[in-house]
């Protein structure tokens, strides 16, 4: 992972969407010690924040996974994460999950938000 090169991509980017690092970080859900760590390039982005950074700074998953060394086929989590789920969608989850022996996988998350949604009276 070369550091230095994620900074030199990430920042011009920031400073195109008009961001501040604290703007940067709320996007992202961190502070802005952090975005400056990242765009200075002392610091690592983990894999688990790839898909979030590469959202709020508006570059493709890809190409931000090539950069900091990572083969999107490795990042199972994050080609997972992207669900987008309300928070009554989350209440709702949380509530079924109770009632379950073991976790639930992503098709079935998938599968209960669709049908969540095709059917919105009987959801609430």
């Amino acid at each position: 992972m070369d550091k230095k090169k994620i900074g030199e991509v990430l920042t011009p980017k920031r400073e195109q969407l008009g961001l501040s690092f604290q703007e940067m970080g709320e996007r992202i859900g961190c502070n802005r010690t952090t975005i400056m760590r990242i765009e200075n390039g002392t610091s690592n982005i983990r894999r688990g924040n790839l898909l979030n950074i590469a959202r709020a700074y508006e570059i493709e998953l890809k190409e931000l996974a090539a950069l900091c060394g990572y083969q999107l086929d490795q990042l199972p989590v994050i080609a997972d994460s992207q669900i987008i789920a309300s928070v009554a969608d989350l209440e709702f989850l949380i509530t079924v999950a109770r009632g379950l022996e073991k976790p639930m996988s992503i098709a079935l998350i998938r599968e209960l938000l669709k049908c969540r949604q095709s059917n919105p009276l009987q959801s609430r």
